[in-house]
Formats: C-alpha cells, structure tokens, sequence
C-alpha cells in the first residue's frame, strides 16, 4: 500500500513538472497570398518581411529606428527642402508601447477621433535630416506660456503631463533648430504656433471621415491614400505598426508637406524612416504599410494578449487520475 501512495505522489510530481514545461500558442501563423504591389514593396524594404512582434517599430522621432544600412545618407549640413507635418493616432501609438512594456503608462485624449501632433521635421529630399542644427537655440518653456493649453490638447506627450515639456524641448531642439532658418519659424513661439495652426487646417479625423473611413474599420492604405488626396489634393506619407505576432498593421501616422513658403505640397521624395513609394496604375504611395494587406484603424487600445505561458489541459489531469484510481485498486 505504501508503494502505491509513493507511486502516485510520484506520478503527481511528473505532472506539475510537466504543467510548467508544455508551451502555450496564443496565436497561429497565417499567410496571405501578396500582390505584385506588395512584392515590390518588400523587395525594397526588407522590414516588410517579418521580424520581432511589432517587426515596424514606431519609432518615438522621425528617423531614431532607421535601418542600419540607410545611416549613412543624412544631411551633413543645415539645408533642407520640406517640412513634414505629422499627425500620430494615439491608440496606436499606445498599444504599441503597452505591447512592447504593459507598465507603460499612456495619457489617450479625453475626445474620441483626435489626432495629436508628433512634429514638424525639417527634410531634405531622398535624405534623412538635417537635425540639432543650432546648439545655442536652448528651449525656454516660458516662451510658450501664450500657448501652452493649447500645447497640451493638441501637441501633447501621451507619455504623461510630467514629460510634456521633455517632448517640446526634444522637438525643438532637434527639429525647431533647423526650422527656424525660415523667417516664419525663427524661434521657438513661432514654430510650435505653426503646429497648432497646421492642427486645426486638416483635421485628419475629419478628412478620413468624409471618405467614410473611421475608427475600428479596416481599410487598404490605398484607400487611406485616395481619401488624403481627395481632400487635399495632395500626396501623403502615410505610416503603420505591424504587429507580427497577430498579423495586423495598424494606422500609426499620416504626415503632409509643406514647401519652405508654407503651401502644401506632394510628399513625393521625402524619405522618412522605413516608408518607400509605391508606383501603382492610379498614381503612388509613400508608405511602410503593407500594400496588400487591410489597415486596422482602431477605435480602442486592444486588451493585453494573455501572458500566461504554459499551459497543461485539465481533461488530462481528470485522465491521470482515473488511470491512478484504477491502478490502485
């Protein structure tokens, strides 16, 4: 009798070693069949191929995830050709950071559909940068005190109210140094008040809205591109995350461009990050989307993935021990 007990507790014991030991798969691979767009796509962006889970990472600046072997083409002066204003969709901004650390704290904006601003870059055309171009041109916060509410509504740092001013300092030292060789953006006033003006003239939940494209839809970025251009008239760089753990890109950013007169122009050139131009029979996109492949726009920040990461099914617990009961009699 006391074998048996010593039997079972052993048989027992393989099982919680085993309960810790047989992995779970949250996800399952899947593949699609891509077009001759997306083809051309990838073979111009290898990013597009897979990778770590957001294999697209959504980089906090402009350029800070550039590929390696892209470095070496930046601006080695002061010039530039663009400026690139760009809008960002906080939810995606968000998950992408929960995702990546589920303690991150994330400040969404109180109202739903509403874009906040990233940034006004500076370009040189097929180049990346310039960037920190005037040392001497310190941030001064109280420069913005006339705008600061406005600042925190529309031009925030989703991070929290305790590094906004960390954000504005970082934008314009890095990008407002080398915009204010321009008359129109020559300090730090100026710069940040052009952002808030830019907001306000293409509101981009607007723009998407009048070609019936909303939160928590799936569009093509073809689709996206074409409501851009209908409104404006102009191209866009338009900018997803790709989550390649679940298969799904989502819409992260939409930039426009603006000659040094401020008009609106084509982003055509602009190389920004991993996003390339796609010829297609109605016109191009400048994109790191995946062409052939559905744009999830979302409306909320997706629930946490479950963390646990074994798993052993209960049905054999219930088997283990009825083949115990029976072995014991």
């Amino acid at each position: 009798m006391q074998s048996q007990q010593l039997l079972i507790w052993a048989i027992l014991a393989c099982c919680l070693v085993a309960i810790k030991s047989t992995p779970i798969s949250d996800t399952s691979e899947s593949s699609d069949e891509s077009t001759s767009l997306e083809k051309q796509q990838a073979k111009r962006d290898p990013t597009m191929t897979g990778g770590e889970d957001f294999e697209l990472r959504f980089p906090y600046d402009d350029d800070d995830a550039l590929l390696d072997g892209e470095k070496w083409n930046r601006v080695e002066n002061n010039d530039w050709d663009v400026l690139i204003f760009t809008q960002q969709w906080p939810v995606t901004t968000c998950y992408h950071w929960r995702e990546d650390n589920p303690d991150q704290e994330c400040s969404l904006p109180q109202k739903k559909e509403f874009w906040t601003i990233h940034g006004i870059w500076p370009t040189k055309l097929h180049q990346f940068g310039p960037n920190f171009c005037n040392n001497s041109a310190s941030f001064s916060p109280e420069k913005l005190e006339p705008i600061s509410d406005r600042l925190e509504t529309f031009w925030p740092d989703l991070k929290g109210e305790d590094t906004q001013e960390w954000l504005w300092k970082h934008e314009w030292q890095k990008h407002g140094t080398c915009a204010m060789r321009i008359e129109a953006l020559d300090n730090e006033l100026k710069y940040f008040e052009q952002g808030l003006i830019w907001r306000e003239d293409y509101i981009m939940s607007r723009i998407l809205d009048a070609s019936d494209i909303h939160p928590d839809s799936n569009n093509t970025v073809t689709a996206i591109n074409n409501a851009i251009v209908k409104a404006l008239g102009k191209n866009p760089s338009i900018h997803c995350m790709f989550d390649n753990k679940h298969s799904i890109s989502y819409l992260s950013e939409i930039r426009i461009c603006f000659s040094k007169t401020l008009e609106l122009i084509d982003c055509d050139g602009v190389k920004q990050g991993d996003a390339v131009t796609i010829v297609y029979p109605g016109g191009n996109i400048t994109t790191n989307c995946h062409i052939g492949s559905l744009v999830h726009y979302p409306s909320l920040v997706p629930p946490l993935q479950r963390k646990r990461d074994w798993k052993f099914p209960l049905v054999n617990v219930y088997k283990l021990l009825q083949f115990l009961m029976w072995f014991t009699l």
